[in-house]
């Protein structure tokens, strides 16, 4: 199953701040994922259900499109993130980050 988040302006400017797990918020810091680029995965980013709860958000090219188009002329910057994703537990908060192959 997949669908797009609605989005809103918190995510770009990184003041909604997911709640992370401790394993999150060292795999955050270990594979580079910054917490703006976690709520926009949430806000714009395609979903894949899990058969135990948990939710996987990540850019497909559409999200992608979007979510350059509501950054605009900065979307140049967060690039390296497109294959990013991450993992929300049915609580809201973040299970774990990384990246797509």
């Amino acid at each position: 199953m997949t669908g797009l988040s609605q989005h809103n302006h918190d995510s770009f400017v990184g003041t909604k701040r997911t709640p992370l797990t401790k394993h999150a918020a060292v795999r955050c810091q270990q594979r580079s994922v910054p917490h703006a680029v976690i709520d926009a995965l949430i806000d714009f980013g395609e979903t894949q259900h899990d058969s135990q709860g948990a939710v996987r958000h990540f850019f497909s090219k559409r999200a992608w499109r979007l979510y350059s188009a509501y950054l605009g002329t900065e979307s140049k910057h967060y690039d390296r993130y497109r294959s990013a994703y991450a993992v929300i537990a049915e609580d809201g908060s973040v299970i774990t980050t990384g990246w797509r192959h």
